[in-house]
């Protein structure tokens, strides 16, 4: 029962940038198994971990880096990143909302496990580490720069990142991490017009597939985030079946509430409550600024027409390497595959970068028609 235990301790991930709670000193330690863990016993939404050892201050409107450590990534799978500003973090999902999500390749694209590379200093197991964030690598685990978005409120939050594996049982893992917000909003109107953390696979929670393997398409995702690999399309949950992945905006980071046409709540619309008294709430300690992050990759160019039937690849294709992501190869070459009308993705050599259609074109049947 120990060395189950042990194994269960140095598996899986935890997030380590932005430092979690509890991320190191005595016991009870941010570990890396997760949620709801019957032997245990790790509640959600954060392990029940509120020990302060750093707070990361953020900036509204710029990146913040997010990084992982972990020796079993389960093949990757979908992620968000959320907050809340209230302390101790709260069980009401309502309370969490959704600034970014990732469908597939988080936090890693590699199909399966990657070796042991070692053990970090408290015996959490680590695997390598990709050499830049966004890296379209799959031999590694990736970081990604996570817009923070300009019209969340100024303040002390709590910031959770949340993992949904792609390999093994349907489990629900959350790290989450003491931040304090500067150069944001004075109230809550955008931050309460954000979709709510997606919570499954813990009891009272909906299961979103009964197989041992699959690409969460979260529902509800929000307008920021990306596709890095398509998710599965599965019946047998109790989730929302969605169709097709979602098609988000390209920019988080500048994201303000639009004036005149900011989406209200999932339910009836109501007047915004007060800024959050989280300042005065979260516990104080030891800061640590977090690093300057580079400045996200350029928009790639958008592709005119692309066919499927084609064996050869499609022409007219201009892409940054940078930004493009592991996708399945079509023995044929190059093909496209229709992300909803607007959007479409080109899976060539290996690598594909979901992109917007022309002006006055649309996606359709694995064709861009006028």
């Amino acid at each position: 029962a120990i060395l189950a235990l042990l194994g269960l301790a140095n598996g899986h991930m935890i997030m380590n940038t932005p430092t979690p709670y509890n991320y190191h000193g005595d016991e009870p330690r941010v570990m890396v198994h997760p949620l709801e863990d019957k032997e245990l016993e790790r509640p959600f939404p954060c392990q029940g971990l509120t020990r302060i050892e750093k707070t990361t201050e953020m900036t509204a409107g710029q990146p913040q880096l997010v990084n992982f450590t972990g020796g079993a990534q389960h093949g990757g799978g979908s992620c968000q990143f959320s907050l809340t500003y209230e302390f101790p973090p709260p069980v009401d999902i309502s309370k969490w909302k959704t600034i970014y999500t990732i469908i597939g390749g988080c936090p890693t694209g590699h199909d399966g496990n990657l070796p042991e590379a070692g053990k970090d200093q408290d015996g959490r197991a680590e695997s390598l580490h990709c050499p830049d964030p966004d890296s379209p690598r799959t031999d590694c685990i990736r970081s990604f720069n996570i817009p923070i978005p300009k019209g969340v409120p100024n303040g002390n939050a709590t910031f959770a990142w949340t993992w949904f594996n792609k390999i093994g049982n349907r489990e629900f893992y959350a790290n989450c991490a003491p931040v304090s917000i500067t150069g944001g909003s004075s109230d809550t109107t955008f931050f309460d017009s954000l979709p709510n953390m997606f919570v499954a696979s813990i009891p009272g929670k909906p299961t979103c597939f009964d197989g041992t393997s699959g690409i969460l398409n979260i529902p509800n995702p929000g307008r920021f985030g990306r596709v890095l690999e398509p998710p599965t399309i599965d019946t047998a949950g109790t989730c929302s079946n969605l169709t097709s992945p979602p098609v988000f905006e390209a920019d988080g980071a500048s994201a303000v509430p639009p004036l005149g046409n900011m989406p209200g709540p999932a339910t009836t619309a109501q007047v915004p409550p007060p800024p959050p008294a989280a300042p005065s709430k979260l516990p104080s300690s030891t800061r640590s600024t977090a690093p300057p992050q580079p400045p996200a990759p350029a928009a790639p160019s958008t592709l005119l027409t692309f066919t499927r039937s084609s064996g050869s690849s499609a022409s007219s294709k201009t892409a940054s390497p940078a930004g493009r992501v592991p996708c399945t190869a079509n023995p044929n070459g190059g093909f496209l595959v229709c992300i909803g009308e607007t959007h479409f993705e080109i899976c060539d050599n290996g690598l594909a970068i979901p992109q917007a259609v022309a002006a006055g074109t649309k996606c359709m049947g694995g064709v861009i028609v006028r």
